[in-house]
């Protein structure tokens, strides 16, 4: 989705669609009648204010030519969209305090395999720190771009990374926050991206 911005030439792009491709994020941003391929590969992960943040490499692929990349990229939680799928099983390695247990006592309400603690994100939202699109080879501003990126995931890092989102997030913005949990987590999400 395109704007103009009063104060320059170029086009607003207001936000990125991407897939997971491993532990990065892939996806594609048309300008004009041209496709530049895009990704995003976080390198490291941390909680900041409450919420995940991810510090990483932007890839912007011309059409022709070389790729170019910005490193020290953040991207922090907007929001997440959950997902009516039951979420993939915990990783076999993960250590068996990070997984959680049922509640001994649920509530009123049914706990079925997307809600509560079997819970899980279909669709993760992040802010993108201000880029700059002529570093980047882009005619477009680019600062203030929101990624949107969608949990389909198709290898085992893929579905570690999904079930570990959705348990970081449970951790630090579910009913319950665990920050010693969520300290574990993240130490499992880093692991993932070395």
């Amino acid at each position: 989705m395109f704007t103009r911005n009063s104060s320059t030439a170029a086009p607003m792009l207001h936000s990125i669609h991407a897939l997971p491709e491993g532990s990065e994020f892939v996806g594609t941003i048309e300008a004009g009648r041209s496709k530049f391929g895009f990704s995003f590969k976080p390198a490291s992960a941390s909680i900041e204010n409450g919420k995940l943040t991810l510090r990483g490499r932007v890839k912007v692929t011309p059409p022709k030519g070389s790729p170019r990349t910005t490193d020290g990229v953040t991207a922090t939680l907007l929001s997440t969209q959950g997902s009516t799928a039951q979420p993939p099983a915990p990783p076999a390695s993960l250590p068996a305090a990070l997984i959680p247990t049922p509640p001994a006592n649920p509530g009123v309400l049914p706990i079925t395999e997307a809600t509560g603690y079997l819970a899980s994100i279909a669709v993760i939202y992040f802010r993108l720190s201000p880029l700059s699109g002529t570093q980047l080879g882009l005619p477009l501003d680019l600062g203030a771009v929101q990624l949107n990126a969608r949990l389909y995931s198709d290898s085992t890092l893929e579905r570690e990374l999904l079930w570990l989102y959705s348990a970081l997030l449970m951790a630090t913005l579910g009913p319950l926050p665990d920050a010693a949990r969520a300290q574990g987590l993240l130490a499992e999400l880093n692991r993932r991206y070395a």
